[in-house]
């Protein structure tokens, strides 16, 4: 793990900043909460399954706060999720959590200003210093992480086709995302075919497998 943002607040000086642990399993949020509740530095505020109870979770805090968030919640993907709380609460320090076959979201998460990545298997050694160092004012990323990333080619799939994707990977159909997205359903197919050439595959399944598995 290396340093690699400098985050402060002036604000939330002295104050121990609230975990709200957010996931769609309420399982995860248990075995992650257990963990955050054994670290000093922080305390553990409430859990999240849906956007709804991130949003009274959030609004419920009195300082500083940071989201442990999984890639998916019970109504949304994690890209939806960090741009509600990017608009609706600037000040929170997100926190993503993911696993290793999950890095299209690890690179959705760090694009969309996550302060620190923390990986599922190296979960109860690496979320005591994410956090940690959080609260110094430090954000850092996984070395593995850092390296592929700059490793990686550029993204080659717009932001809307990986909203239709994220929609794909949450089980929607067609005139489900059409109606999500306010596009007509031949709109969705022309994107869908575009994000099939790109992924190189020819079924939602392939999508959806490549997506998951960041591997495109």
């Amino acid at each position: 793990m290396r340093d690699v943002v400098q985050v402060s607040d002036e604000d939330a000086v002295g104050q121990v900043p609230e975990v709200i642990v957010a996931d769609r399993q309420l399982i995860v949020c248990q075995g992650l909460g257990s963990l955050v509740a054994k670290i000093p530095e922080v305390r553990l505020g409430a859990f999240a399954n849906d956007k709804a109870s991130l949003r009274k979770a959030l609004r419920q805090c009195t300082g500083p706060a940071i989201v442990v968030l999984g890639v998916r919640l019970a109504d949304a993907d994690l890209a939806r999720v960090l741009e509600m709380l990017r608009r609706d609460h600037p000040a929170v320090m997100v926190v993503v959590v993911a696993e290793e076959t999950e890095f299209a979201f690890i690179r959705t998460a760090i694009k969309a200003g996550a302060h620190s990545i923390c990986m599922m298997g190296q979960v109860l050694t690496s979320l005591p210093q994410v956090l940690g160092r959080l609260v110094e004012g430090h954000s850092i990323l996984p070395t593995a992480v850092l390296k592929r990333l700059t490793g990686e080619q550029g993204d080659t799939l717009t932001r809307r086709e990986h909203e239709i994707l994220g929609l794909l990977v949450d089980g929607l159909t067609n005139f489900q995302i059409s109606a999500r997205l306010g596009l007509s359903e031949n709109t969705v197919k022309y994107y869908l075919k575009t994000i099939y050439q790109k992924l190189e595959v020819n079924s939602r399944g392939g999508a959806i497998a490549k997506y998951v598995a960041g591997t495109y």
